[in-house]
């Protein structure tokens, strides 16, 4: 915290309220160190922190961080803490002032950069919002793909959200078919009618399942952050926003826990590299999971019996 003016928060949806916490603990201490770095002994004159979370959380979730983390919801009053001196005495001592956080509302859309065949970079798109939006660098922002959808916090998130469950609602639906169909004897039929009647479908499809593997456990959380802003924000009863992701976050589970493709990394493939193999490693990741709770329920019901 003492030398950062700018923190981009990018981390799995279940740790991007841990993070933000342990962001304010370090403004806290920082403030001395801050202003000594402007060249100024005065606390007052230390310079903000810009923290801009970018994580696939929900408007509701980001209001949420945006609210401790504003200065001027902070408590105005001094607090003491103790410090344990070598006489092992407790000391009170009164707290600095923080260092001042301006936070922005942010989300990610669309892959990593990637080199195209005419030698340009497709870059995902940054898209930010909240009253504090326009102090980031202008330079920065350009060289982010930034681009400023609204004043209001929770507006990016809420984009970010929209369109991913899109992309990844067909990612999970494709698990279940190709699955299903792998199950049945019928995936080929399956792809070949996909390719013929709905060309484009079959190539998401496809594309979605075999980039899906190492990104599963992060899309756990972020699922979960979906329905809550579907029906936070969009006014669908639990039923249509938060039960339906609940599902989806539990494909992902699944896929995360309880299957070989779990292991997966980005950079060390050996599983799920063809749609075909996502299929085959999920029936069997059900199919495992079937014989386990079978043999909990089996042991359930003999210990059951002894006691009868």
């Amino acid at each position: 915290m003492v030398e950062a003016d700018i923190i981009l928060s990018i981390v799995p949806p279940r740790d991007a309220i841990a993070t933000a916490r342990r962001v304010l603990e370090g403004c806290k201490t920082a403030s001395k160190q801050r202003a000594e770095r402007r060249g100024t002994a005065a606390v007052a004159e230390a310079p903000s922190v810009l923290y801009l979370d970018l994580n696939a959380i929900s408007p509701k979730t980001t209001k949420l961080i945006a609210s401790f983390l504003s200065s001027e919801q902070m408590p105005a009053t001094p607090s003491l803490r103790r410090s344990l001196t070598r006489t092992l005495s407790f000391i009170a001592e009164p707290e600095v002032e923080p260092v001042p956080i301006q936070f922005t509302d942010g989300g990610i859309i669309g892959g990593p950069p990637s080199l195209q065949e005419d030698q340009t970079w497709k870059c995902p798109s940054m898209v930010i919002s909240g009253p504090k939006a326009d102090v980031l660098p202008e330079e920065l922002r350009k060289i982010l793909n930034m681009k400023i959808v609204s004043d209001k916090i929770g507006s990016a998130s809420a984009l970010k959200s929209c369109f991913a469950s899109l992309t990844k609602g067909l990612t999970a639906l494709s698990i279940m078919s190709y699955t299903t169909a792998h199950t049945c004897g019928v995936l080929p039929e399956l792809q070949e009618h996909l390719e013929k009647y709905s060309p484009r479908t079959h190539a998401l499809a496809n594309s979605s399942l075999t980039s899906m593997p190492p990104k599963a456990y992060r899309w756990v959380d972020e699922m979960k952050q979906i329905g809550e802003t579907f029906s936070e924000e969009g006014g669908f009863t639990a039923g249509l926003g938060g039960d339906v992701f609940q599902g989806i976050s539990d494909i992902y589970k699944l896929v995360a826990d309880g299957t070989v493709l779990g292991k997966e990394k980005s950079e060390k493939r050996k599983r799920g590299t063809k749609p075909e193999d996502v299929a085959e490693c999920v029936a069997e990741g059900i199919q495992k999971k079937r014989r386990k709770d079978a043999g909990e329920e089996k042991l359930d019901l003999t210990w059951r019996g002894s006691w009868s």
